[in-house]
């Protein structure tokens, strides 16, 4: 869990994206490879690190948790690691509507 709360607070959420932004962001190249089709399992369809638009020096790769659990939000579930996987700060993956199933 990249969160211990459901919902942390506004100021956590920030102080998570500025440490992401410090320690993560850069222009080296990351030497690991994604070998599963990353269009399934990534909400963007691939993964940070290969966005040209993006760049990532230590990708971080989240996957859906119990402490995950999105809250509806006009009809979405969304959780704070959605929003953090949106800006392409976290590769999120394995999420879950139900976590009970």
């Amino acid at each position: 869990d990249l969160f211990h709360e459901n919902r942390p607070s506004r100021r956590t959420l920030f102080k998570t994206m500025e440490i992401i932004r410090r320690y993560c962001l850069g222009p080296n190249p990351v030497k690991i490879q994604i070998t599963s089709d990353p269009a399934q399992n990534f909400r963007t369809g691939q993964v940070n690190y290969q966005d040209a638009n993006f760049a990532i020096d230590l990708p971080i790769f989240s996957i859906h948790g119990n402490h995950d659990d999105p809250t509806r939000d006009g009809g979405d579930l969304l959780a704070a690691l959605d929003l953090l996987s949106i800006s392409n700060m976290v590769n999120y993956f394995g999420c879950q509507e139900q976590v009970d199933d």
